[in-house]
């Protein structure tokens, strides 16, 4: 070895458990906020210091090797003991040097992600926020346990039992669509009249009808009519403008695009429960003073929606 373990920091332990979580120098390049030759040149340095190549390729893609896979559990006890040792402490956002890494689902309003992200990067000098989305690709439940990961938002029906859970907002469920559509005028679309329709959703993953909406209607034994599915939500409105497609959402999404596009928005059927939005965290960073301020921040932004 070119150098000694004893020269790896905190910082280069995080990036080794991202690393190892990721397993593409892409992705943590996008996940730390950092350039792909940076990560490329830390993960050398890794190597030359655990004189271990880590990260091998197996045909299309990269895979751990032996000795990678036995720091996976000695890294997640590292980062639980740091946030440990944070938690005895205060977090004072001017002064600290943080970046915050947050999973959320692509459903939120449109104005929420940008929020919080203005209420992080302006704390601090040194504070750092990444989001990502929650992608089927990517292993959510390893990166919450090793620390990668500090925080999720989501509206997922069934959030994961053993992670700490906060309501952030809960949000009428609607149906948006152009205007000028043959339900446009309707108080409530009954849900008999809800089953014809030709709805268009997200796709998730493989699987497009894994969402809240169809997770409540199989729970009676329904199921809707998707014809079109979009890779991102956030162009569903934008292909409801010349169809008689319906998408169905929370209001607050809806009420976002229908005040900016020629778009209408209809209660959906009563059938439909609220639409419940949370933040998810690990029991490891419940008493860390930078994950409250974290949760402290998220909760403000999303308290307008009471």
């Amino acid at each position: 070895m070119s150098d000694s373990l004893h020269s790896l920091n905190l910082h280069d332990l995080r990036l080794l458990s991202l690393l190892l979580a990721e397993r593409s120098i892409t992705r943590v390049a996008e996940a730390s906020g950092q350039a792909q030759p940076a990560v490329s040149r830390k993960l050398q340095r890794l190597r030359e210091v655990l004189a271990d190549p880590l990260l091998v390729r197996s045909g299309t893609r990269m895979v751990l090797t032996e000795r990678a896979q036995t720091l996976r559990e000695p890294l997640r006890e590292i980062m639980a003991q740091a946030a440990r040792l944070e938690a005895g402490g205060s977090f004072d956002p001017a002064k600290a040097e943080r970046a915050f890494h947050i999973v959320c689902s692509d459903c939120l309003p449109p104005d929420f992600l940008p929020g919080i992200v203005a209420r992080l990067a302006s704390a601090g000098p040194r504070i750092a926020a990444h989001i990502r989305p929650a992608d089927a690709a990517f292993d959510l439940a390893q990166a919450l346990d090793d620390g990668s990961v500090d925080l999720v938002i989501n509206n997922d029906p069934r959030p994961r039992e053993d992670l700490r859970m906060a309501v952030l907002f809960s949000d009428e469920i609607v149906c948006l669509m152009r205007r000028g559509h043959p339900l446009a005028q309707e108080r409530r679309i009954p849900l008999a009249r809800y089953l014809r329709m030709r709805h268009l959703a997200p796709h998730t993953g493989s699987q497009p009808r894994t969402g809240p909406i169809d997770g409540e209607l199989a729970k009676t034994g329904y199921q809707r009519q998707i014809v079109a599915t979009v890779p991102e939500f956030n162009l569903a409105p934008y292909a409801l403008l010349e169809s008689d497609l319906v998408f169905t959402t929370a209001r607050r999404f809806a009420d976002h695009y229908a005040a900016r596009l020629p778009l209408v928005v209809a209660p959906a059927p009563a059938e439909l429960p609220p639409m419940r939005f949370y933040q998810l965290w690990h029991e490891r960073s419940h008493a860390s003073a930078a994950s409250r301020w974290l949760r402290g921040q998220v909760q403000a932004q999303a308290a307008p929606a009471g």
